[in-house]
């Protein structure tokens, strides 16, 4: 099959686009990404033989066309002319440049193009909701009225959809009941092989070898409970340190607390920083945390049904998890005995005791209990869902002659199971 991938970023640090790209190739399709860059238009191929198609995101027309529309004034009006925009630049780089038997679009404002893709090649649509876009963390109300009519408008036009839990997928049955039954596709990493760790966080960081960590490793933006990580180090154990790798906007925030445990002895700081590492270096320095945080703050549904990268990072690299109780990550925490959580308050108190109780024999369990489930939680066990209903929708829209009736229930099995 000829399937056109859609996203509105630039693909290259996109993991789910980049792994459901893999497997769909894997299974012999002429699979091609398309999506939007700020820089110049670029074309490359992707090692695994995956062609991609970046094309520049240009907003000119976006004032002109909303006086055209003739739309009221506003801020709501532009964001929702500038999503069109975007989610238009990316059909027509596929109408110019393919002809997909199948278009999964990725996130919300591919969506935005839904009946285009319908009116030129009238090929089965899935949508992939990465997220509750209409309810992410500290968006505005303009935004999110605007990311939910963009839902609104199209859902008619979906054949197929794709999100990461249950909870999301109850979200969305309930305000979207058009839409098709969810297959869930989390967003577990690739199975690899564990991680012989060889002490280079703990170098950078300053740290002495034994020296317990507990990291925060990503973006430093709001509502990701930085601030109460940070009070909490103030009543960890000496042997004990808080590491952050990552950028963003609170660095200096975090910045400000490196000198708070200057009565520590030197190899024992309660806070470090580290600079961001290579994706494909990241697990040998994961490898090296004690617990890997996901302090989620509970603002908004988004994060209050998230499931993210790290609760499958994390565990691939034989590192346990402290996270909030948010409750999709609170089952796998508990289903498999992968690390603790705490109450979605985040009260760096109560942070520091839950660390500071864990036993070296806690820890070497939990530890032990990530390899399981990294084993059963990864990429590979999942994909089968995303290549099957590619499939399934191949055969209800005549693209590929359906398969022997043997397969066929197995299929049908496999989706109830789902």
């Amino acid at each position: 099959m000829r399937i056109a991938a859609v996203v509105h970023n630039g693909v290259k640090h996109d993991a789910r686009v980049l792994k459901g790209a893999a497997s769909l190739k894997a299974q012999g399709h002429d699979v091609r990404l398309f999506g939007l860059t700020a820089d110049e238009t670029e074309d490359f191929v992707l090692p695994n033989g995956v062609p991609v198609h970046l094309q520049h995101r240009d907003l000119s027309d976006q004032k002109p066309r909303m006086e055209r529309e003739e739309l009221p004034p506003g801020r709501e009006s532009a964001i929702w002319t500038s999503f069109r925009i975007q989610g238009e630049t990316i059909f027509e780089s596929v109408r110019d440049d393919f002809e997909p038997d199948i278009v999964h679009m990725h996130d919300h404002l591919a969506l935005a193009a839904a009946a285009k893709y319908k009116q030129a090649f009238g090929c089965p649509l899935i949508w992939d909701a990465h997220e509750i876009y209409e309810d992410l963390a500290s968006i505005e109300d303009v935004r999110a009225a605007v990311n939910a009519r963009i839902i609104r408008e199209n859902v008619r036009y979906v054949n197929g959809f794709i999100t990461l839990n249950q909870s999301i997928s109850d979200f969305y049955r309930e305000k979207y009941p058009s839409l098709p039954d969810a297959v869930l596709v989390p967003n577990a990493v690739e199975r690899v092989a564990q991680t012989t760790y060889d002490g280079r966080l703990h170098k950078k960081a300053g740290l002495n070898r034994d020296q317990k960590i507990l990291l925060f490793q990503g973006g430093y933006s709001p509502h990701r409970g930085i601030s109460a990580l940070l009070e909490a180090s103030r009543h960890l154990r000496e042997d004990w340190s808080l590491v952050f790798m990552g950028w963003g906007k609170l660095e200096d925030d975090i910045r400000a607390y490196l000198d708070t445990g200057a009565d520590r002895p030197a190899g024992r700081a309660a806070v470090t920083m580290v600079p961001s590492a290579p994706h494909d270096e990241l697990l040998m320095w994961t490898a090296g945390a004690t617990l890997g945080t996901i302090p989620y703050e509970n603002t908004g549904l988004n994060h209050l049904y998230c499931s993210p990268n790290k609760l499958w990072e994390y565990p691939a690299a034989g590192v346990p998890i402290l996270a909030s109780n948010m409750p999709e990550m609170k089952k796998k925490i508990e289903q498999y005995q992968i690390g603790l959580t705490v109450n979605r308050r985040l009260d760096p108190e109560e942070i520091a005791e839950a660390v500071n109780a864990l036993s070296d024999a806690d820890l070497q369990q939990m530890r032990l209990n990530c390899g399981t489930y990294a084993a059963a939680e990864n990429w590979q066990n999942y994909e089968a869902r995303l290549t099957g209903l590619h499939l399934k929708l191949a055969e209800e829209f005549g693209i590929v002659k359906p398969e022997p009736a043997s397969f066929r229930n197995n299929l049908v099995r496999f989706f109830r199971r789902r």
